[in-house]
Order: structure tokens, then sequence, then C-alpha cells
């Protein structure tokens, strides 16, 4: 089994690049990345104090190839990011090629036994649980934003075209945003059993979301009601299929 020491390496690993990632990093580090690309000498000091760190924390003296691999793996990475929009999906992509170099390191410094792959395995893996709660909360996304939007469209045109497409404009995609943040909060809060908080929930958006005008108000409260009830619907279907 692992021992708190294996687990204590892992999360000094982590802080090690949280530390660097989020802490040490200024912005003018990641224009000058995004600019000159491989040719940055940020994108290489970057990495090096990614390895530094990872060293420091790790209290591994006499693994020199640790500092080297953490430093190397984070300049490859971040220098492929270099190439692409610094949007949201770059983000996580970076975010989590990071992470995965930080537990193959881990993996190969503990050198865990045949018992702790299978733990391991099961942790990541755990079964059909897993795969319940991914696909509720990929559904309450993507599909459910789908179809909102098509019940929502013809009401939504005629307040584009009566009402003044100026007079009622908003953040963009600001509403797809909080479609997506109340419906993954009223999951979440179904599986854990907290129903109550729903209501608070309600109550908040009610505040935030008032409108002088009728037939954008009706349309928001319908839009609002569509989600919760796809929420709760799809909450209340994988809470059966856990509890099976």
């Amino acid at each position: 089994m692992f021992t708190q020491i294996d687990i204590s390496l892992l999360i000094r690993l982590l802080i090690a690049h949280l530390l660097t990632d989020f802490v040490l990093q200024s912005d003018s580090w990641v224009e000058q990345r995004r600019k000159n690309g491989w040719y940055s000498k940020h994108l290489y000091l970057h990495g090096i104090v990614a390895g530094f760190l990872a060293y420091l924390l790790s209290g591994l003296w006499g693994a020199l190839w640790l500092p080297a691999a953490v430093a190397a793996t984070h300049i490859i990475i971040d220098g492929i990011k270099a190439g692409y929009e610094n949007d949201l999906k770059s983000f996580f992509a970076d975010q989590f090629g990071h992470f995965a170099v930080l537990l193959l390191i881990w993996v190969l410094v503990i050198v865990p036994d045949p018992e702790d792959i299978k733990a391991m395995v099961q942790f990541f893996f755990p079964g059909t649980k897993l795969w319940v709660i991914a696909a509720a909360y990929l559904i309450i996304i993507w599909p459910s934003s789908v179809l909102i939007n098509r019940i929502t469209e013809k009401w939504r045109q005629d307040i584009s075209e009566k009402e003044g497409a100026e007079k009622d404009k908003s953040l963009e995609k600001a509403g797809t945003w909080i479609g997506w943040l109340e419906r993954f909060l009223i999951l979440t809060f179904i599986l854990l059993q907290q129903y109550a908080a729903i209501g608070f929930l309600v109550a908040a958006k009610s505040i935030f979301r008032f409108s002088e005008s009728r037939k954008v108000g009706e349309y928001v409260l319908i839009g609002t009601l569509l989600s919760f009830v796809i929420a709760v619907i799809v909450g209340l279907v994988a809470g059966v299929l856990l509890a099976v």
C-alpha cells in the first residue's frame, strides 16, 4: 500500500508545479512565450524554475534526473502550447500534460508493487459509477444547452425583433455560462443529496436575473426552469444508476 511518504511526495510535486505556473510566473513571461515561442528565453527559464522547485520540494537529492525530467517536459509542453490560442482548451490541455508527467515521475520514484498499481487503476477507473457521473455532467452541459436553445429559439427571436437587440444586449455567451454553471451545481447538489442548496441557487438567480422587460423576464424564467428541470431529471436518473 502507498505510505504517507509516497502520498506526501506526490503532493509536494504538485505544489511545486502550482507555484511555478501560478505564483512565480509573471504575465510578461507568458506573453513573451506566446510571442517568441521556442525562441523565448522565458520558456527555458520557466522550465528551469519548474525543475528546480520540483527537486527542492521533493527532497530527493540523489535523483538528479528528476529536475532534468521536469524541466525538459515543462519546456516541451509550454513550447507546444505557445503555438496555440491561449484559451480554455489549451489551458486544460497544458495542465493535464504537466500533471500526467508529474504522476509518471512519482510512479518511477516510488516503484509501486503490483498491488499498488491495481489500487491506482481502481482509483482512476473505479467501474461504471465513474462513467455514470461523467455522462451525467456531459449531458447537463452540452446536449442540454442545445435542447434549451432549440426550445427557446422562437421566443428569443421575438424578443430580438420586437424589443430591440441592443436594449437587452448582454455579455457574450453569458447566458450559456450561467446555464452551464447552474446545471453543474444542481447536479452536484443532487448527487451529494444537498437538496436545500438548490433552493438557495434558485433564489440567487431570481435576484440577479431581474429584468424590466416582461418578455425578457418570461424568456429568462422559461430558460431557467428548463435548465433546472433537465438538471434535476439527469441528477435523479444518475442517482438511481449509482445506487444499483
